[in-house]
C-alpha cells in the first residue's frame, strides 16, 4: 500500500497546483495520514499479490486519491511549524 501511496502522491503533486508546494516533511505527514486511513491489504502469496495488483488496483487508487487529498488538505491548513522554520541561531 504504502509503494502505491508514494505514487500516487508523486502524480499528484505534478498535476494538481496544492500538492505541488509540499515539502518534503508535509509530503511524509501526508503519506503518514492516508496510510493511517485506509486499510491494510496483505496477501500471503506471490499469486495473491498478483491479483491485488490486477483486480484491486482501481478500487485501491481511487480510495488512494481520496484519503491523499484529504490529508493533504489537513497538511496545508496546519498550523505545524515545518523543520525548516524552527532553525535556531
Amino acid at each position: 500500500m504504502e509503494d502505491i501511496v508514494k505514487g500516487c502522491l508523486k502524480d499528484l503533486m505534478q498535476h494538481q497546483a496544492s500538492a505541488s508546494v509540499l515539502e518534503e516533511k508535509q509530503q511524509g505527514d501526508v503519506m503518514a495520514i492516508a496510510l493511517n486511513r485506509l486499510p491494510a491489504k496483505y496477501v500471503s502469496t506471490q499469486q495473491g499479490e498478483v491479483f491485488a495488483k490486477t483486480q484491486l488496483r482501481a478500487q485501491m487508487e481511487t480510495d488512494v486519491y481520496r484519503e491523499l487529498s484529504y490529508a493533504i488538505e489537513k497538511v496545508l491548513q496546519s498550523e505545524r511549524p515545518s523543520d525548516l522554520s524552527q532553525k535556531r541561531e
